[in-house]
């Protein structure tokens, strides 16, 4: 799958509706994922949609199995990202939802994307402060409040 074969309707290089569950895909070539546990994903996005300057910072983000991942640009893992996430780089395998399944509940551990706005990829640069600051002060193991 290239970054070209990933848009709203075909996700994965497959029609929509085609897929009826999550499924592993290699990540790249040129773009690499940053999974995170659910709370923090929503406290980013809350954060980031709070402010008109980095409003797009944020690009598609999905849901599988109490994480969240966001899609970045390749070799985005330098500097290092906060110690509650994981950086997949091309060639590892990440599970993505159908292209169809919608994420509302951050409290949930299912499967779905969470947004699908703007930019498919998230700019590290702006992201990655603001990530690193909200994992070292908040406590994001918690549950996911109320919105």
């Amino acid at each position: 799958m290239t970054l070209a074969t990933l848009s709203p309707t075909c996700v994965l290089g497959l029609p929509t509706g085609h897929l009826t569950a999550p499924e592993p895909q290699l990540v790249g070539p040129g773009w690499e994922v940053l999974l995170m546990p659910a709370r923090l994903a929503h406290l980013a996005r809350r954060t980031f949609a709070r402010s008109t300057a980095s409003a797009s910072a944020l690009g598609w983000m999905f849901a599988h199995a109490g994480h969240c991942g966001i899609f970045l640009p390749e070799e985005s893992g330098d500097p290092a990202w906060p110690p509650a996430t994981t950086y997949l780089q091309t060639g590892e395998t990440v599970t993505l939802p159908p292209p169809d399944w919608r994420f509302t509940d951050w409290g949930d551990t299912t499967s779905g994307w969470a947004g699908l706005d703007g930019r498919l990829l998230s700019r590290p640069l702006l992201v990655h402060p603001i990530l690193t600051m909200i994992a070292a002060e908040i406590p994001y193991a918690l549950p996911v409040p109320e919105p």
